[in-house]
């Protein structure tokens, strides 16, 4: 008997094993990424750009690999484009040095995608977060580029403040928090709704 679109149960349970894999190594190098980023900004000189150039080429690689576990979840176009299109705007409004835009935006991120992949939750919050270093970086070109073509002043680059090293993972745990939040709160409304309709079911006296 055959699984799932004519797949064995054994194919399913090795595309289910290796979807946990990409996930659960893309989640470390992730973590790693935020990690780094944070100690690279607390850091000074050669010794903070080696950390800051080892965590870009993490957190590239976790988008990679999260981006390939969300393709074997999904790929539903509606979904990718949402996924896309929410990054893009936290990419825009959401700065890597900002602690309270970072929580409260990746949070409303992570519930709001959390709705739209009710299946994974988590593993989509995760993947915005690992899409926003490659969008931050775009946005920030289009905006240099924009400013140049327009005669805008070029904005000036200042430290960071000390709290900016805790804002990559603050960015990451708010994201998956929101993501949690909905599917728990998913969870609840389903068992309610089964509930009720169990109650309903029930011969009366």
């Amino acid at each position: 008997m055959t699984g799932t679109g004519g797949r064995l149960p054994h194919d399913l349970n090795l595309e289910t094993d290796l979807l946990m894999t990409l996930e659960r190594i893309g989640t470390i190098a992730l973590v790693s990424a935020t990690v780094l980023v944070g100690v690279s900004i607390l850091l000074d000189g050669t010794l903070s750009r080696l950390f800051n150039g080892v965590a870009g080429l993490t957190w590239f690689a976790a988008a990679g690999l999260l981006g390939l576990a969300a393709w074997r979840s999904s790929r539903s176009w509606t979904l990718w484009l949402s996924v896309l299109g929410l990054t893009s705007l936290v990419a825009f409004v959401v700065t890597p040095s900002a602690m309270v835009p970072a929580m409260i935006g990746f949070g409303i991120a992570g519930s709001v995608i959390a709705m739209l992949a009710p299946n994974r939750p988590v593993l989509w919050a995760k993947l915005v977060v690992g899409l926003y270093l490659p969008f931050h970086i775009g946005t920030a070109i289009a905006k240099a580029i924009y400013r140049s073509a327009t005669g805008g002043e070029v904005a000036l680059r200042t430290d960071p403040p000390p709290t900016a090293a805790m804002v990559p993972l603050v960015m990451l745990a708010s994201a998956v928090a929101g993501s949690l939040a909905v599917q728990a709160w998913t969870r609840r409304r389903v068992r309610n709704v089964a509930g009720g309709q169990s109650r309903r079911a029930l011969p009366n006296g």
